[in-house]
């Protein structure tokens, strides 16, 4: 190590005064660290959550969508087909009139 010579860093603070303090400092990290650990489980379940439900939300509005599309469908034969009955009731009615 080239001469150079490691030294244990001595505290002028007495020891019954430093470590309730490194004690509470751990502690207040801890705590805190606990506290964003909590936090962000609560987040990721909401998260989730919002997820599905939007999920769900969506499958019901896109099955909602093609119900309706397919309705529409329906109605516009029904549509059609009234037109045609429409029209060849008109024509036995003129073939009634003429006889």
């Amino acid at each position: 190590m080239d001469g150079a010579t490691f030294t244990i860093p001595t505290f002028r603070t007495p020891a019954r005064i430093l470590i309730p303090k490194l004690v509470k400092s751990r502690d207040g990290w801890k705590a805190k660290a606990n506290d964003r650990k909590k936090r962000l489980k609560a987040a990721r379940i909401r998260i989730r959550d919002l997820v599905n439900s939007r999920d769900h939300w969506k499958d019901k509005a896109h099955a909602a969508e093609n119900r309706n599309a397919e309705l529409e469908r329906q109605l516009e034969q029904a549509q059609q087909d009234l037109a045609a009955v429409r029209k060849e009731n008109e024509q036995l009615r003129d073939e009634l009139k003429k006889k």
